[in-house]
């Protein structure tokens, strides 16, 4: 049973959180993570958003897995998805390397002319978004994944 619990932000914004989880920085996690975040979307008025948020943080949670932790073979994510009035917000938390300058990458649009492989991630996260926030603060990389109604 998905817990929800109200809180009062100083914008007065209402929020429900509706998943916040910590787990290892492993590819075998993501299917696990995703099932938990499709799951407690259900049912709420984000339910229309299921496959994008599945899509994005699909994504995010590679490129943790993939650049953040690239020098490691030991990493943990945090997790946080919350309802903000009419937008879903999904924040994630990690302890990896941070974007190269700082800047998450600006992504490219996919060319059906040449079929390699990966390259788009940020292209599919940055369509599928309506924001995107990003912050390094005191060793941690902090990611807002931000979808309106």
């Amino acid at each position: 049973m998905t817990q929800r619990i109200k809180l009062l932000t100083l914008a007065q914004a209402d929020v429900t959180r509706l998943i916040d989880l910590c787990f290892p920085a492993m590819d075998a996690a993501t299917p696990l993570i995703l099932g938990q975040v499709d799951h407690a979307l259900r049912g709420t008025d984000f339910q229309n958003l299921r496959d994008d948020a599945q899509l994005v943080l699909a994504e995010a949670l590679n490129n943790v897995v993939e650049h953040a932790y690239a020098s490691t073979t030991l990493g943990a994510v945090a997790l946080r998805v919350e309802s903000v009035t009419d937008q879903l917000e999904i924040h994630l938390t990690d302890w990896g390397n941070p974007f190269p300058s700082s800047t998450i990458p600006e992504g490219r649009n996919p060319n059906p002319n040449d079929l390699s492989e990966g390259g788009y991630g940020w292209f599919l996260i940055r369509s599928l978004t309506s924001e995107i926030r990003y912050s390094r603060k005191i060793g941690r990389n902090c990611l807002s994944l931000i979808f309106s109604v």
